[in-house]
């Protein structure tokens, strides 16, 4: 129902109905909820007023009665018991009661065995307070009925001859109590200063704590309500209370009065009640108003929709035009219609114009890009082609570049080689150059060693001549001087054989020193031409390196060149593809346009 305009209103005019209603409701029911609590309060304070005083009068004439009946008793004077049944019977008392300080007890019922009057509670407190006095409840010796007594002290001469207690049991004042109902659900009851119920509708209740009815019932929170000025809320039983206290005079008595809050509400509630129903009534006829009023309206508002769906099903009739009558909005609207109908068709007729001029356009396009795309693709084809021939040269440059790399490593290591063989071959001639000076030396000794024999031979010659001259004493000389001169002769010979040989052997060492200073002089030419052949080779290598490197850059100029061509052969098949597409959308736009009935 939200989603509709007339929804919206019709919700809105009615809650702004419920919501004044509401309101209104709401504030009567606020004032008039505070008139009816202050009257409640004002009619509760005077029932518990009124009641308490009805109780302070019941009290106060029972006080005077009994005073008055003990200023009539006779102390030491006779048996006074007839006087008691007397008094009891006038005075309405159920128990009449004389104790005198000896113990001794007069009552008009049997007392139990052993009765002591100056133990009773009674008796003490009349003693104590020096006058009359409504006691604490108590139960009765005899019947153990609660109870309660008005004691009064007898003084002659200044002196409690005897204390009288009229009591009385505590279900005639539960009586008074129980007649206390201002409502249905209300009632009373007596509580005294130590929270203990004395009268109540409920027997049960009688001499036990307030807190059994309620937890919050604590003898501070009714000492409290004693003097507060509102009544306190409770749950008692189940049910909502309203609780004041009113004190009872002459005695520690309190008046407790429990207003059930249901039933002085109950007002109030069919005040809510009647208003709920109230606003419900007159929502529900204020939205049969509005959706009467609105519905006239809201149909010339539909003939719009419907004129708007029509054109957005793309098959609309632009030609169409709403009546216009009145100067309402709805009116209003229908007029915009017609002047938007009216501007859309003048549009579509010029889009329609301009898409067939697209289409022809968008045609001389895309044969041109297809033309221009297949002479692109025939430049990239034969870059191609060019850049794998050079890639080819390249590697070929690349790999003579390399070997030349190599020969030349080569040629400097033959230079190498030649240079330290160069080297050995001049520590050889430098050996045999040492080796001829040698064997010169070796030649001198040996000639001294020639010599030095030659001359041992000619001492021994001598020796020998002088031997033969000593006879028989010059024998033994004689044979050493045979063995030296033999020593002598072979020593010649060996000295003789070793020059000879020496003397070969420097020849020998002379034509080798010969043959290695030639060899030497030829390893230098070898080394100088070696060296020419480094230098040629590391010129070609430096060459064939510079060449490998101009093929590698312009191989790299032909694959940049190749790429830039690869790309826009793209760039032209996208160029050709968006003006194929392009005459397409203008095929499309010119159909959708089509579909619109124009005027002519």
């Amino acid at each position: 129902m939200l989603g509709t305009i007339r929804g919206r209103i019709l919700a809105t005019c009615v809650a702004i109905v419920v919501t004044a209603l509401a309101v209104t409701g709401g504030l009567i029911y606020y004032v008039v909820k505070i008139h009816n609590d202050e009257i409640i309060d004002q009619n509760f304070q005077s029932i518990l007023t009124g009641h308490a005083l009805a109780i302070d009068g019941w009290i106060e004439s029972r006080t005077r009665e009994t005073q008055a009946l003990a200023d009539t008793i006779s102390i030491g004077d006779g048996d006074p018991l007839p006087a008691l049944k007397l008094l009891a019977k006038s005075g309405g008392f159920e128990i009449m009661t004389l104790g005198l300080p000896d113990k001794t007890a007069f009552s008009n019922v049997p007392l139990a065995p052993g009765y002591d009057p100056t133990a009773r509670p009674w008796y003490k407190q009349a003693v104590e307070a020096g006058h009359i006095v409504v006691t604490a409840l108590y139960r009765d010796a005899s019947s153990g009925k609660p109870a309660f007594a008005f004691a009064v002290p007898i003084v002659r001469d200044g002196n409690v001859k005897a204390v009288m207690a009229a009591s009385l049991f505590m279900q005639s004042v539960s009586e008074i109590v129980t007649a206390v109902h201002p409502t249905p659900a209300s009632f009373a009851f007596l509580v005294d200063e130590k929270g203990e119920v004395i009268a109540s509708a409920k027997t049960d209740l009688i001499m036990k704590p307030a807190t059994d009815m309620a937890p919050e019932l604590t003898p501070e929170a009714l000492k409290a309500m004693q003097g507060a000025s509102s009544s306190t809320a409770v749950h008692i039983d189940g049910a909502a209370k309203l609780l004041r206290a009113q004190p009872i005079k002459g005695t520690d008595w309190s008046l407790v009065l429990a207003l059930d809050k249901s039933d002085v509400t109950a007002g109030m509630r069919a005040v809510a009640t009647t208003t709920l129903v109230a606003i419900i009534l007159v929502a529900l006829i204020s939205a049969a108003l509005v959706g009467t009023l609105t519905n006239a309206a809201f149909k010339r508002i539909l003939l719009v929709r419907d004129a708007l769906t029509d054109v957005a099903s793309g098959s609309g009739d632009l030609a169409r035009r709403l009546p216009v009558s009145g100067d309402d909005e709805a009116s209003q609207i229908a007029h915009a219609f017609n002047l938007f109908a009216e501007k859309i068709s003048e549009i579509l007729r010029h889009i329609r114009d301009f898409s067939e001029s697209v289409n022809v356009a968008s045609a001389e396009i895309a044969q041109g890009n297809q033309d221009l795309s297949s002479r692109t693709e025939l430049a990239a084809s034969n870059l191609q082609r060019t850049a794998a021939a050079l890639e080819e040269i390249s590697g070929t440059a690349r790999n003579s570049a390399d070997a030349a790399t190599q020969v030349s490593q080569l040629a400097e290591s033959a230079s190498s080689v030649a240079m330290r063989g160069g080297q050995v071959v001049g520590d050889v001639v430098s050996t045999m150059d040492a080796i001829t000076k040698a064997s010169t030396e070796i030649a001198n000794i040996i000639g001294v060693i020639d010599g030095i024999a030659f001359q041992t031979n000619i001492l021994a010659l001598n020796a020998a001549v002088e031997a033969a001259r000593a006879s028989e004493h010059g024998r033994g000389f004689a044979v050493v001087a045979g063995e030296v001169r033999a020593l002598a002769q072979r020593s010649a010979q060996a000295a003789k054989e070793i020059k000879q040989l020496i003397s070969s052997s420097v020849e020998r060492i002379e034509t080798g020193s010969s043959l290695v200073q030639t060899a030497g002089a030829t390893m230098d030419e070898i080394v100088e031409g070696v060296r020419g052949i480094t230098n040629v080779i590391g010129e070609i290598s430096v060459a064939a390196t510079e060449q490998s490197t101009g093929l590698g850059q312009v191989n790299q100029a032909l694959a940049q060149l190749d790429n830039t061509t690869q790309q826009n052969a793209a760039l032209v098949e996208q160029s050709a593809a968006a003006a194929q597409m392009l005459r397409e959308q203008a095929a499309k736009l010119a159909e959708a346009v089509g579909e619109f009935k124009l005027s002519a």
